[in-house]
């Protein structure tokens, strides 16, 4: 029962992540214009996407409470629960009583409220369900590169094909970026400035301003063609915009992200500084300089300062302006009037010469309930007047000096009447008029007290937790805070306030669920065969690390050389007969003397270094263990240099960009089978142990994909700094007969263990385009199409695939003929294997070079030559005994050909 529960649970967790993921990922679809006009809000009373969104929390909330309903978080969600319903109460019961000189007192509406302090809540759930989920960088970088996409390539898109809506009239703009530098669009700010298809400009700034501290930190970290292109796509979004929010708040996010690239290069040393790197930063810059000039922004700057001055005129104009008014003012107060005051008629006939805006006088606040009001505001110094924050505050300030209750400080007026007087575009000082102090305490505070907490943990735990995706994260959120301050429209805007509690969520897990920063010990596997004349080398790098923490577990597979020499050599000079540990096996091939290694690694972390290879630095373990202490991931993987025989370095062999995506495992189906990822890599010892040694060295499959039920991908980080420096020698074993036999079986087991889950129409063709893109290094934007459904051209694919590595003389061999003629006959016949001969070995992955050894002379057994023979004609069933079930499991899965063979047991 209790297993049932776990499992039931964990599937739960499962489910929970995955809508979770989904849910931030279709944000800006929900912050489409049209979801917002008239016409659909009169339909549904709210918009659609905050109904949907209230939905799928709804069912967050209910999968995360059902998942931690044995947790604390539960008493503390009770808790706030009811304060905010307490809150409430007060909060209503307060708006009852309410006086102002407007009739109707501003139309406040329970429903309404109601409604909004629960959209005020939403986010608050968010962030909970953020803390406790478990994002790696792999997983965030897919997530900020499509909203980015999502946000900044479609406001893009739609500027240049000029079907974008304008930021600040919402018709559709009149010129695009290319229009910027035509002198017939000066001070046209308001048709050049473009949203894309959302909603309010203000809120999508700040969304943009959002993201790009963590779209630079995932460029820094991977600096390649997508994350490039992104990232310049993100730079002229914020400035088509055309809101100083956007525009300026990316100069402000580039210039503090060099700051912060140069500090944890130089001071911190958290990673080496990348010349690449230095340049595209470099470029941002040039870029900002040149197209800031003449962007909207700008453009827009520069049209009100010109309004400014010719409304203000000359000091005699404004003099005789303001001594009009006055007179007409005295005239109200030396007569009663039951008509039209003078100064109704004359504010009426004169607000627009006072630069006064028309939607605040006669619409928010009207002036015929409120002259004396009105007289003061035209009174003030013309930017006074243009600033509408001033105005939107000054009315609200009104507003609750006539209504004179001291309870409005506490539980506000409420959003209600704010929004039907004006919504104040500067968020903690809207919500402190709208909601009081106790509202503000309960629904905008804990994001403030979050990032502060956040901040101070670092400083206090500056080695461990100072890191450059934490300033990162943190930067996100200050800047999303600082402009929500600025300029309002953000903290109750839930695109905005939901991916803002989504990364603030993952920054306070980052800050309170990092892993001890204790130097972990590293076991290092070394399989040898032969090498004498390279290993001290090999053990030398390791002894130079600036870590001691480590072991190493040398396995000679038959060395015929004085390896053993070298080794106990090497020992006695350091005194390493307590690090170093060597044990003998007959020749037997790499991947089980790394099975025979593993045996005997006690460390944290496992690392295979092979004898002819060495580490590329003497940073690299302490680079590694601080790597794996900050992230969730099961493996680190990193670019190889690449050294000839006497060491010197000829090349580099770049890692491709590791995504955990469905996407990476339709790319290996396309190539070939090929591992796309170097086996170099450091692993958390357990799922080494348990996973990894069960693919990869059991059965020779990619070390990254878990094949043993189904097809899963575990979690592997890139990390910028090299592992070891690769040794090229024609000696390499890949360039053997029996070597290039032996990494080919793995690669048909590979392919043929993903046929069942993935097609990949026109593979030839699909190939080809990717052997394109791979030449010119762009990888990182290319995906396969591909369908998650079983592949019904196995063996066109096989014989493609095994020609690019043995031309069409493969027939000669009969392990890869068998294999194809299977695959080409697939015919509804049974074969029947009992009593295996208990001295006949049945091959596993790891044996393929004895096998292929066997094979290439003449030496296979009857009952090989015989089951190969079967495989010629096909078969799609197997009658055995049970003794003999497992021994047959592992033979069909030896010839590749299990997905397709049912075994039935007698």
């Amino acid at each position: 029962m209790k297993l049932f529960k776990k499992l039931e649970c964990l599937i739960l967790e499962k489910a929970l992540k995955k809508i979770f993921v989904l849910f931030i990922l279709i944000q800006p679809f929900l912050d489409i214009y049209y979801l917002y006009s008239d016409n659909i809000v009169n339909i549904f009373k709210f918009s659609p996407a905050t109904i949907m969104r209230i939905l799928i929390i709804f069912v967050l909330g209910v999968l995360f409470l059902f998942c931690h309903r044995k947790s604390k978080i539960n008493y503390f969600i009770i808790i706030y629960a009811v304060l905010i319903g307490v809150y409430f109460v007060f909060h209503h019961m307060n708006a009852q009583n309410f006086h102002s000189l407007v009739p109707g007192n501003f139309n406040y509406s329970l429903f309404s409220e109601l409604f909004y302090v629960i959209r005020m809540t939403l986010p608050l759930i968010i962030l909970v369900v953020s803390y406790y989920q478990e994002i790696t960088d792999n997983l965030m970088e897919v997530i900020v590169s499509t909203l980015v996409a999502l946000v900044s390539g479609s406001i893009v898109i739609t500027n240049i094909l000029k079907i974008s809506l304008a930021s600040y009239t919402n018709l559709k703009i009149t010129g695009s970026i290319f229009d910027w530098f035509s002198s017939s669009y000066a001070g046209q700010y308001f048709e050049l400035a473009s949203k894309g298809f959302f909603s309010y400009a203000n809120a999508i700034s700040a969304l943009a301003v959002l993201l790009t501290p963590l779209m630079f930190y995932f460029l820094i970290k991977r600096l390649n063609a997508k994350n490039i292109i992104l990232m310049l796509t993100h730079l002229l979004a914020m400035f088509m915009l055309g809101t100083k929010v956007a525009s300026l708040g990316f100069v402000g996010i580039l210039v503090v992200t060099i700051g912060m690239y140069f500090f944890f290069s130089f001071i911190k040393k958290e990673f080496k500084f990348n010349n690449n790197i230095g340049l595209m930063l470099l470029l941002m810059v040039v870029l900002s300089g040149l197209i800031l000039p003449f962007s909207p922004t700008m453009n827009r700057n520069n049209f009100d300062q010109q309004v400014q001055s010719q409304r203000e005129g000359d000091k005699t104009v404004v003099t005789e302006r303001n001594n009009k008014l006055k007179t007409e003012e005295k005239k109200t107060k030396d007569k009663e009037h039951k008509e039209e005051s003078p100064l109704v008629k004359y504010i009426r006939e004169h607000y627009v010469e006072y630069s006064i805006n028309g939607q605040f006088i006669e619409v928010s606040y009207p002036y015929v309930n409120d002259p004396k009001f009105w007289f003061e505001v035209m009174q003030l110094p013309i930017e006074d007047k243009l600033n509408f924050r001033n105005i939107e505050t000054l009315m609200l300030q009104r507003v609750k000096e006539i209504n004179n209750n001291p309870k409005d400080n506490w539980f506000g007026i409420t959003y209600t009447r704010m929004n039907n007087i004006f919504n104040l575009e500067r968020d903690f000082q809207s919500h402190y008029f709208s909601m009081g102090i106790i509202g503000v305490l309960l629904l905008l505070v804990p994001y403030l007290l979050i990032l502060l907490f956040s901040g101070i943990l670092m400083l206090i735990k500056f080695k461990e937790q100072f890191t450059f995706k934490n300033c990162s994260l943190l930067l996100s959120v200050l800047v999303t805070l600082s402009v929500s301050l600025y300029s309002g429209n953000v903290m109750d805007f839930l695109t905005v306030t939901i991916i803002l509690a989504f990364v603030e969520g993952q920054l306070l897990r980052n800050v309170l669920f990092s892993k001890s920063k204790k130097n972990k010990k590293i076991s290092v596997i070394m399989p040898s065969y032969n090498d004498a004349e390279t290993i001290e080398t090999s053990l030398n790098s390791v002894k130079s690390q600036n870590y001691d923490n480590w072991e190493i577990i040398v396995v000679d597979d038959g060395s015929t050389d004085n390896t053993k020499n070298k080794i106990d050599g090497f020992c006695q000079l350091n005194h390493y007969q307590e690090k170093i540990h060597y044990y003998y096996q007959e020749n037997s091939d790499q991947l089980n003397a790394l099975q025979r290694a593993l045996e005997h690694t006690t460390g944290d972390y496992i690392f295979i270094l092979h004898s002819d290879d060495m580490l590329a630095n003497k940073n690299v373990f302490k680079m590694a263990n601080n790597q794996l202490n900050q992230t969730n991931s099961d493996a680190l993987i990193a670019d190889l240099e690449l050294v000839n025989d006497e060491g010197k370095k000829i090349g580099k062999q770049r890692v491709l960009d590791y995504y955990k995506s469905n996407r990476t495992i339709a790319t290996q189906v396309l190539w070939l089978g090929r591992n796309l990822f170097v086996d170099v890599a450091f692993w958390q010892a357990d799922v080494f142990k348990n996973v990894v040694s069960q693919n990869y060295l059991k059965w020779n499959t990619p070390h990254w994909l878990d094949l043993r039920n189904g097809v899963e991908t575990l979690s592997v980080e890139n990390v910028s700094f090299p592992f070891i420096k690769y040794r090229i020698h024609e000696n390499n074993y890949i360039n053997s007969e029996i070597g290039e036999l032996n990494v080919l079986n793995g690669e048909i087991r590979t392919l043929t263990r993903l046929f069942p889950n993935y097609k990949l129409p026109f593979y030839n063709k699909q190939y080809t385009i990717f052997r394109v893109y791979n030449k010119l290094k762009l990888l990182s934007l290319y995906t396969p199409f591909y369908l998650k459904k079983p592949e019904n051209k196995e063996a066109q694919i096989l014989k493609f695939v095994i020609n690019k590595r043995m031309g069409n003389d493969f027939k000669e061999n009969l392990f890869l003929n068998s294999v194809v003629e299977f695959y080409e006959k697939q015919n509804n016949r049974e074969i029947v294997i009992k009593n295996i001969d208990l001295s006949e070995k049945i091959y596993l992955g790891s044996d393929m070079r004895a096998f292929n050894k066997n094979l290439i002379e003449n030496k296979l057994s009857e009952f090989y030559l015989n089951f190969l023979s079967e495989m010629e004609k096909g078969f799609n069933q197997i009658r055995t005994t049970e003794l003999d079930a497992p021994r047959v499991k592992e033979l069909v899965t030896f010839m590749c050909i299990d997905h397709k063979v049912k075994i039935i047991v007698e």
